[in-house]
């Protein structure tokens, strides 16, 4: 069963998107992972409460507009699995290094299909680029990790969220709004 959205302010709009989000065992991993690849590479480590994958990026939404973003998530039967974040890698010049699956497993890749397509039913626009699982762990690198990766960080999935980016001064924190189980197919 769907938790009720957290809503504890009424901005008229709220930059959202949808995510796997760790529990405290994987996050700590994934955060000891980044730390590791931080000592290569250099760059700006991400903090440990914002280590996330996302599955559905939305932007800027109407407040009002949660609801819709509720439902389509509810709709979602996808079925628990374990995700292997066994790949390292980099984007833009190796300013973005992250952890990725080898091989995603397709218990994510329907979840995120399927995701995909509730939303576009409750009518939001996505992003046309295709879905590529990974995990941020550094920006402004300074240089591209290591050949040889770190070892593999075991992720068991049984559930994905909503969330809101929170901009501060400086930095970026991210609330939970709502989180669906995944309960099988």
């Amino acid at each position: 069963m769907a938790g009720p959205l957290l809503l504890t302010s009424a901005p008229l709009r709220r930059r959202v998107f949808f995510a796997l989000w760790p529990d405290h065992t994987v996050a700590a991993a994934l955060h000891e992972t980044a730390r590791g690849l931080w000592s290569a590479c250099g760059g700006r480590l991400m903090r440990r409460d914002t280590l996330h994958l996302t599955l559905a990026f939305l932007g800027e939404v109407p407040n009002v507009a949660l609801d819709r973003l509720s439902r389509a998530a509810a709709r979602i039967e996808g079925a628990p699995f374990v995700l292997e974040l066994d790949r390292v890698g980099s984007w833009h010049g190796q300013r973005i290094v992250w952890l990725a699956p080898q091989e995603a497993p397709a218990a994510l890749s329907a979840l995120a299909g399927d995701l995909d397509a509730e939303l576009e039913a409750e009518g939001f626009a996505l992003e046309a680029r295709p879905f590529s699982p990974h995990v941020t762990l550094l920006r402004n690198a300074c240089s591209a990790p290591p050949a040889t990766g770190p070892a593999a960080v075991r992720w068991p999935v049984s559930a994905f969220a909503l969330l809101e980016s929170v901009r501060g001064v400086g930095v970026a924190t991210y609330r939970v709004l709502g989180s669906w189980p995944l309960a099988g197919k």
